[in-house]
């Protein structure tokens, strides 16, 4: 199995948005320190029922990074940076371990993630945004941890105005993900041996090898008396003999 993390970061970013509008307590605990001491002289309970009518009567759609168009605003984009095989964490011959059919070939990757928090109009909008992504990476790392998504940690850039759309006035903040991730894939198959033949063969092709005890002159063995040992697989039958 193949860890598509932009796939899986986008669903549980569309999959914590969706939960958080039905769950009123848990937003207005992410906005809590709005209204905390000194600070709710400048915000309070009313600036967060402000936040809270924007959130749950806006439409946030998560897309992919080259759908972002000014008609989708307000947004969160997401689109994979960059995918590195790990080094330090590599596997001799990419081998894991022993499946039940084959064996289990592996390879780890260091990936990062672009989560782009695409608004409109001044900069408030950006920064609720942030907080709400931040809760919800953090509230599913269980869920992330799951699906493929291991070592989660995250950084964020300061939102600014984005220069190729200044005219539409949007104004975005980037969060960069950073997750491993390790990929699973059929390697080399086992064969099921039902039966093995042998009774001596003669008029064959001459052998390519030879081996004998010490107490056989090499000499007098007739290299065209026997094929060796074969074995036939009872998974696909009529398939050709496999030398062993």
């Amino acid at each position: 199995m193949m860890i598509m993390p932009e796939v899986v970061v986008q669903k549980i970013l569309a999959q914590g948005l969706k939960e958080l509008r039905f769950n009123k307590p848990a937003f207005y605990d992410v906005f809590a320190q709005f209204a905390q001491d000194e600070l709710s002289e400048d915000y309070g309970i009313s600036y967060i029922d402000e936040v809270w009518k924007w959130f749950s009567t806006t439409k946030i759609p998560i897309i992919r990074a080259w759908s972002l168009n000014t008609q989708q605003i307000p947004c969160i984009s997401v689109h994979l940076a960059n995918e590195t095989e790990d080094e330090s964490k590599a596997a001799v011959g990419d081998y894991f371990g022993a499946g039940l059919d084959n064996e289990v070939g592996t390879g780890v990757f260091t990936v990062m993630v672009d989560i782009g928090l695409h608004t409109s109009r001044a900069g408030d909008q950006v920064l609720w945004l942030y907080y709400i992504t931040n809760y919800i990476l953090f509230k599913h790392k269980l869920t992330a941890e799951r699906l493929g998504l291991k070592l989660q940690t995250f950084s964020a850039s300061d939102y600014n105005k984005d220069a190729s759309k200044m005219t539409d006035n949007i104004w975005t903040r980037w969060v960069r993900f950073r997750c491993t991730t390790e990929n699973f894939w059929a390697a080399e198959p086992y064969y099921t041996i039902e039966d093995v033949n042998v009774d001596a063969a003669i008029g064959l092709e001459q052998a390519r090898d030879l081996a004998t005890g010490l107490d056989v002159d090499p000499c007098e063995v007739d290299i065209t008396k026997n094929q060796g040992i074969l074995a036939e697989s009872g998974t696909n039958p009529g398939d050709e003999p496999v030398d062993i």
